[in-house]
């Protein structure tokens, strides 16, 4: 028969070799639940701002709408001259921080572009990977962003 002393000796035993396997299994857990966290708020942002982009661009042309006499372009009024009107006042005073919107490619002076009939309004994000960093991960990229966040709107006139 066993010394009772002996039986706590090897259970004491058994229990060193396995203290510090929850900390490590915790750690592990860790880094999964982190990745799936960052990896979902990492693709929500940018769907998110896109969707921001699009509807703060339609806001800016239902100003320019709501006031054409502003916007008409003629020989004494260009579009450059709406630049400080209520196209740039709109997205100016949105949530939108300065150096988050620009100009697309092609509207030279205003956010605002009217050729013939038609009239838009671009705002874009050239580096999404300033508002929201990645890292790599197994060689992984997390999360992919696009290269631009962008939101157009147009309307065509009759």
């Amino acid at each position: 028969m066993s010394h009772p002393d002996s039986n706590k000796r090897k259970l004491n035993r058994r229990m060193c070799k396995q203290r510090g396997a929850a900390s490590i299994e915790f750690a592990f857990m860790f880094v999964i639940m982190f990745l799936l966290f960052y990896g979902l708020v990492g693709y929500t942002v940018p769907l998110l701002l896109g969707a921001a982009y699009q509807q703060l661009s339609a806001e800016a042309l239902h100003e320019a709408v709501r006031r054409p006499d502003i916007y008409m372009v003629t020989a004494e009024n260009s579009a450059s001259a709406a630049n400080h009107t209520g196209v740039s006042r709109v997205i100016e005073e949105s949530w939108l921080p300065e150096k988050w919107a620009k100009k697309c490619a092609g509207y030279t002076d205003s956010y605002l572009k009217v050729s013939g009939n038609e009239w838009s309004v671009c705002i874009r994000n050239d580096d999404p990977a300033a508002i929201l960093p990645t890292f790599s991960v197994f060689g992984w990229q997390v999360p992919q962003l696009p290269d631009e966040i962008k939101g157009e709107a147009r309307l065509r006139i009759r």
